[in-house]
């Protein structure tokens, strides 16, 4: 009896024993491997994959489903990704982790289908976009609260634009972010923490707001709202399709804003309606690190991803993209000094910015924000943009 239990003590010293080794040996290659790495690192996971410091927490997601399925359509970062999935697996919770083992139930709301007897409507499991859903000039729709942009008023016209065309483009590579919910905006998250296929409540509704202010200075406008991030790991390959059929369709066009929000960890979790308390949330600085006052009001800050990464068939210098988002940068906070957090260059992706020499990827605010404060945003982030394409006197420029 001593001995099995000695030998069973000495067992468990030796797994932490290796397990330490092998903590130290990949941290090691880290710091051997990181540089080529990230050049094999694609689009559809270039944004988490640069919050990581370690091919450990690489490793173990490509080695436990548990993790991978987190990391990739939740936003989990850095280290803080591999341990808290570990050790806050809910095992009380079975559906949750069938969910996590089994994607596709990840994409079943269980509480409505209980009571509407699993229609066919109540699961939506990686549709193909119809070629026009979410596709029109300006494209603002009649949904809840969705400012009314008026066609007959009258707008400034700017030299070299035709306002009967569109000159920017709006558009969403990762359409179902969503914010903190509010008593005002409510919403069960669904497709992943903090995501959602109603886009009332996602950084399309964002969208929204910031056309009718980009309108509203006589920059004409198209607001493209197709889903294409029901598959999350390819959804730079739909944007891409996306919008490449829109600037064959719409050579007007000049400017794209492909328009996120930042994430960090879980505030909304799938199938749970609730209505979290933001100063209770686990990490206060990055909170703090999206949210300031204006004139008394509590608005997101933005900040501005840019792409490196060409190949020579691309034929098209990432720099002119950087300096337009460095204009538009610089000008937010010339307006409202500290809502922009600056310009941020990606070497291991593109981004699909190569598309347009004026095409850049904003981040307003995060899933620490409301949908309110990213509102609030819009309508100085919209001066800002239109003060720089008017400051161009040659919109080729």
């Amino acid at each position: 009896m001593y001995r099995y239990y000695s030998f069973s003590r000495i067992s468990k010293i030796m797994f932490l024993v290796l397990l330490i080794i092998n903590v130290f040996l990949y941290n090691w290659m880290t710091q051997s491997y990181k540089g080529e790495y990230k050049q094999i690192i694609g689009d559809s996971f270039s944004e988490e994959y640069d919050k990581l410091d370690s091919l450990l927490v690489t490793s173990i997601n490509y080695a436990l489903p548990i993790i991978e399925v987190a990391f990739t359509t939740q936003g989990y970062t850095g280290k803080d990704l591999t341990f808290y999935s570990l050790l806050n697996a809910k095992v009380k919770d079975p559906i949750n982790i069938l969910k996590f083992q089994i994607p596709v139930l990840a994409q079943l709301d269980l509480k409505k289908a209980n009571t509407d007897n699993m229609t066919k409507e109540d699961v939506k499991i990686n549709p193909i976009p119809n070629d026009n859903v979410g596709l029109s000039y300006t494209n603002v729709e009649n949904n809840k609260d969705t400012p009314q942009i008026q066609q007959k008023e009258e707008k400034p016209v700017l030299k070299n634009i035709d306002n009967s065309k569109p000159y920017l483009l709006i558009y969403h590579t990762h359409t179902m972010e969503a914010y903190a919910a509010t008593e005002k905006n409510k919403y069960i998250a669904r497709y992943g923490y903090d995501r959602t296929d109603d886009l009332n409540y996602t950084v399309v509704k964002v969208g929204d707001y910031l056309a009718e202010s980009l309108i509203k200075d006589g920059i004409p406008i198209l607001h493209d709202k197709t889903i294409n991030d029901y598959n999350y790991d390819k959804s730079y390959v739909n944007s891409f399709a996306t919008v490449s059929k829109i600037l064959k369709e719409y050579p007007s066009i000049k400017v794209a804003i492909d328009l996120h929000r930042d994430g960090y960890g879980a505030v909304m979790k799938p199938g749970v309606e609730t209505i979290p308390v933001l100063s209770n949330l686990p990490n206060q600085d990055f909170r703090k690190k999206y949210v300031m006052e204006i004139n008394g009001e509590k608005v997101a800050r933005v900040s501005f991803i840019i792409g490196s990464r060409r190949t020579p068939e691309m034929q098209e210098d990432w720099r002119k993209n950087y300096e337009f988002a460095k204009r538009i940068s610089d000008k937010l906070n010339e307006l409202y000094p500290g809502l922009s957090l600056g310009v941020q260059v990606k070497p291991y992706s593109e981004y699909n910015q190569h598309l347009l020499e004026k095409s850049i990827l904003i981040e307003l605010g995060s899933n620490y924000n409301t949908l309110e404060e990213a509102i609030a945003t819009t309508k100085y982030l919209a001066k800002a943009i239109s003060e720089v394409i008017k400051q161009q006197q040659d919109f080729g420029q």
